[in-house]
């Protein structure tokens, strides 16, 4: 069995809590009850803000006019980061046993007022030095690219990094580009599964 180096973890819904459905909710209307060209909008341009083409300013610009200017700004914001719920008290444990003994790295599809509002919730986000995040780096996970950049940077064997998240296509493309994948589904799985590659 090869050697575990790193340990990599995806940040929403394995390290905290993640809900889309708050931010129509919080604005007064369901997702399921939006129209398709709003919804298309709305996925499209959160999909420029993850990966860092517009600014924050920008992104809330186009939300308002998406929106036909129904919301003041803080209204908007507030919606917007009530997708982020709070830490997953569950595997805190885990992150704390794991950095022990390997480095470890958060990489995630995220923006910065989202990643903001995750760390103000989440103390156990602080403990991670190196974070990959996608409105930095410019594209977002399943991109290859993505993953050879992680690669790169943590010099490392790829076969030695682990890499933790909740969907399988990201694991796919980790696995593709030579890194070893745990598709979580719960902290629980995922402990059985660090302790089985005698990790924990």
């Amino acid at each position: 069995m090869t050697t575990i180096s790193v340990i990599v973890f995806d940040l929403g819904r394995v390290l905290i809590d993640l809900d889309f459905d708050a931010f129509p909710r919080i604005l007064g209307f369901e997702r399921s009850h939006a129209s398709p060209s709003v919804k298309s909008s709305i996925e499209r341009l959160a999909i420029q803000y993850e990966t860092g083409k517009i600014t924050t300013e920008q992104f809330f610009n186009s939300l308002d006019e998406i929106l036909h200017h129904k919301f003041r700004r803080e209204e908007l914001l507030n919606a917007w980061n009530t997708i982020i719920g709070e830490e997953n008290s569950a595997i805190a444990p885990i992150v704390d046993a794991v950095q022990l003994r390997y480095r470890t790295a958060i990489l995630s599809n995220t923006s910065p007022t989202h990643f903001q509002k995750a760390l103000d919730n989440s103390p156990i986000l602080r403990k991670f030095s190196k974070r990959y995040l996608s409105y930095e780096l410019g594209a977002m996970k399943p991109d290859l690219a993505v993953f050879r950049h992680v690669i790169e940077t943590l010099n490392v064997d790829p076969s030695t990094i682990l890499f933790i998240d909740d969907i399988s296509e990201n694991i796919i493309a980790a696995q593709q580009c030579g890194m070893v994948g745990i598709l979580f589904t719960d902290p629980f799985q995922l402990r059985g599964e660090l302790e089985a590659r005698r990790i924990l």
